[in-house]
């Protein structure tokens, strides 16, 4: 039996459901159901009982929905303590960053982590939403930026701090710059560029499941190692690629140009998540610097 089977045993217990708890532990649902028979099979014990449309914890189960949740919290607390004697606390922010985040944002939440006399030191990984949110609660992050925000869980502090509206780049050169704002079906046929290995695919998911929506056909996709190269496949004519503003800055690189989506709204939040429970003071400091941010950005 090992604290993960126990952590998503005790999710599943609180939610009585297993899509619900699936969504909350960002798994599969059979995968879900997998690892409960496993479970039980170790233990030899019926740890739910489950009709078509009810399911419910036997007694084995609310026991051990008592003793797991003792035995998670001495197991985190052990972890935490040997965290602080490995390296000293307030030392290092690991912070997972997902591809598009603005960079004055991003610059302005590290800019108030160096407020005190020695500016600590952080480690910036690139994060996709959905593992994002997995390795956060693994504590290979202590905080994340991510452009979406994730199901309730009591276990995660969560502050949107902005919304863009997903737009489109464009060549220059084509009739699409030629227009104030691109349809759906503008985009027929039009080759699409993705990026491939740090893009989110809940993110791409999500547009084309609301551009298809709008009626545009998808065209052949591309796929691109990073925003740079990704401007310049579209510079080159050969393709475009669903941005956020800020990722198309006028002139540069020359020859792309950003257009607004006509009649399909595609807002994107850029979303600081963190462990609420354990939270380091360096992680403290990164939150309240964002509440910050909101106040002095509120509208």
């Amino acid at each position: 039996m090992e604290i993960r089977q126990l952590r998503r045993f005790l999710v599943l217990a609180e939610e009585l459901h297993f899509g619900k708890a699936a969504a909350r532990l960002h798994i599969a649902q059979p995968a879900l159901s997998q690892e409960l028979k496993a479970l039980e099979k170790a233990l030899g014990l019926r740890l739910l009982d489950r009709t078509h449309n009810h399911v419910s914890l036997t007694d084995a189960g609310r026991h051990l929905q008592d003793e797991a949740k003792r035995v998670i919290q001495a197991h985190d607390a052990a972890v935490t303590a040997m965290e602080e004697l490995r390296s000293p606390p307030n030392d290092t922010l690991k912070l997972g960053v997902a591809v598009g985040v603005a960079y004055p944002l991003l610059a302005e939440m590290l800019e108030g982590l160096g407020l005190g006399e020695v500016p600590p030191e952080v480690s910036v990984r690139p994060a996709a939403a959905r593992e994002g949110v997995v390795h956060l609660l693994d504590g290979e992050f202590d905080a994340i930026l991510i452009h979406a925000v994730p199901p309730p869980d009591e276990r995660l502090g969560v502050l949107t701090l902005e919304t863009g509206p997903m737009g489109v780049a464009v060549p220059s050169s084509s009739r699409l710059a030629d227009l104030e704002a691109v349809r759906p079906v503008d985009l027929n046929g039009q080759t699409l560029i993705w990026l491939q290995r740090d893009g989110d695919p809940d993110v791409r998911e999500r547009v084309l499941g609301l551009m298809m929506d709008g009626a545009m056909l998808p065209g052949p996709h591309r796929w691109s190692p990073s925003i740079a190269t990704t401007m310049s496949l579209v510079a080159a004519g050969l393709g475009v690629s669903f941005k956020l503003p800020h990722e198309v800055v006028p002139g540069n690189p020359p020859g792309v140009v950003w257009r607004p989506i006509a009649g399909v709204s595609i807002p994107v939040p850029t979303v600081l998540v963190w462990r609420r429970y354990d939270a380091s003071p360096l992680v403290t400091r990164l939150v309240a610097h964002a509440q910050r941010h909101l106040a002095n950005h509120a509208y």
